[in-house]
Formats: C-alpha cells, structure tokens, sequence
C-alpha cells in the first residue's frame, strides 16, 4: 500500500513536471524590429504650412516604432509694430506605414521642420 502510494505520487510529479515545463518556456520572440528611413516635407495648404513627415522601409534606415513631425512657424504678431514669436508644433505619434502631419495657422511663415522618431 505504501509502494502504491509513492509510485502514483511519483507518476502525478512526472505528469505535473512536463506540463509546468511547457508553460515555462517562453514564447517565441516577434520578428526584429524593421529598419526605415523616415523624411519630412513641407507645402502650403491655403496659405498655412503644412508638413508631413513618413517612414519608409530602408536596409539602411535605424529602427522605429513610432515617429512624428515636428514644425515651427514664425507667427506674426501685432499690429502697429508687427514682429514674429517662433511657434513649435507636433503631430500625433504614427506607426511607420501612416504619416503625420500638422499645419500652422494664418499668418505664419515656414521657419524649421524635423521627424522625431521612437525606437
């Protein structure tokens, strides 16, 4: 009797132990992140600026995950003594394959523009 139990006992570890092991092992990892070489472009959208950055797939790029559009604008402001503030705006963070694109408003010229990118 207290063969029996020791030997189903044993028999229960073993079953235990091989399911446990192929819960533990992990996952397969995802494929390594693809590289691309992102560009921004700038163009006037009824008199505003507007820019437009996108990722494309490149064996020489860096790799990303997300990346967005950066531009800054020289907003014109006052009246009798015009000057100009420089203004800095973003687009929504985008996966590589979609663009992001942000436009100025009235009265604003074109100073800089940039892709900022996440790994």
């Amino acid at each position: 009797m207290f063969w029996g139990k020791k030997v189903a006992g044993g028999a229960l570890a073993a079953v235990l132990m091989a399911t446990g092991t192929s819960l533990v092992t992990p996952a397969p990892a995802e494929a390594a992140a693809a590289k691309y070489a992102c560009k921004a472009e700038v163009h006037l959208d009824l008199g505003r600026p507007k820019a437009t950055s996108s990722c494309k797939k490149s064996g020489s790029g860096k790799k990303v995950s997300k990346h967005r559009v950066k531009l800054v604008c020289d907003v014109v402001r006052g009246r009798g003594t015009p000057h100009s503030v420089p203004w800095t705006l973003y687009g929504p963070w985008k996966k590589p394959g979609q663009k992001s694109t942000v436009k100025c408003g009235f009265s604003s010229f074109t100073r800089s523009w940039s892709v900022q990118t996440k790994a």
